[in-house]
């Protein structure tokens, strides 16, 4: 049974290791500031989309890579048509932007495919200390209550004729901050209190091994995607001169 305030997670057809995702994580934020040719950007967004479609993600893989297309579309098409300042802000737009695309989608596939059993078990096999794992652990599980605890203060404001707009922001910011921001607030120290007190409870905080369901390993396919991974680098320092 999963825990009040997480999320269902599904098993996905293609199983990757926390450590694979992770490795991935930090090869996509080293490959996007590299600047790499246009066609190098596309090979690792379509391998991502690929990817997050074996996970269970491909309506929002699917969404993200028609996004990163038009972009590079309109930077290769419409880019040497503009000039000045507007050529500037728009750059910004269609290629800074662009860029942080690969690694949203490596973040999501991190979040959304990862159960905190799973990542506690990969930390601990990576041999990182209990100060690391423990606050990790706590702040997995707090952003999804947190995420709950505000639609609910929402709904219950919504029968008093109270929500959240830009009007009501406008025109009654005191009745906004009193009616929905401090009891959110208030909400907070709470539930962060009791997963910190959940995660003492669970022997977090124990210096014998520990034992886990979750079997976490190499695999295939995470093999294969390291692979990728590496060739993809080998491919970028031969490939561009």
């Amino acid at each position: 049974m999963p825990l009040a305030g997480m999320p269902v997670i599904r098993k996905p057809p293609l199983r990757i290791d926390p450590r694979t995702k992770f490795f991935l994580l930090f090869f996509v934020g080293f490959f996007i500031f590299v600047f790499p040719p246009a066609y190098m950007e596309f090979s690792v967004m379509a391998a991502l989309t690929l990817l997050l479609s074996l996970n269970r993600q491909a309506k929002t893989a699917l969404m993200m890579f028609l996004v990163f297309c038009a972009m590079l579309a309109a930077d290769l098409y419409v880019t040497p048509f503009v000039s000045g300042v507007i050529r500037n802000i728009y750059l910004t737009v269609v290629r800074l932007a662009r860029i942080f695309l690969p690694l949203g989608m490596v973040g999501l596939l991190l979040v959304r495919t990862t159960t905190v059993t799973e990542f506690i078990a990969a930390f601990r096999k990576m041999r990182l200390p209990d100060a690391f794992i423990i606050p990790f652990s706590v702040m997995f599980r707090f952003i999804p209550t947190i995420r709950e605890e505000w639609a609910s203060i929402r709904n219950a404001m919504k029968f008093r004729g109270i929500g959240i707009s830009a009007r009501n922001v406008l025109t009654k910011p005191m009745m906004t901050l009193e009616y929905m921001l401090i009891p959110l607030l208030m909400s907070t120290v709470a539930i962060a209190d009791e997963l910190a007190a959940a995660s003492l409870a669970r022997g977090l905080d124990g210096g014998e091994k520990r034992t886990c369901i979750v079997d976490v390993r190499f695999r295939f396919q995470d093999y294969l995607v390291i692979l990728l991974c590496v060739f993809t680098l080998i491919w970028w320092r031969v490939g561009v001169k």
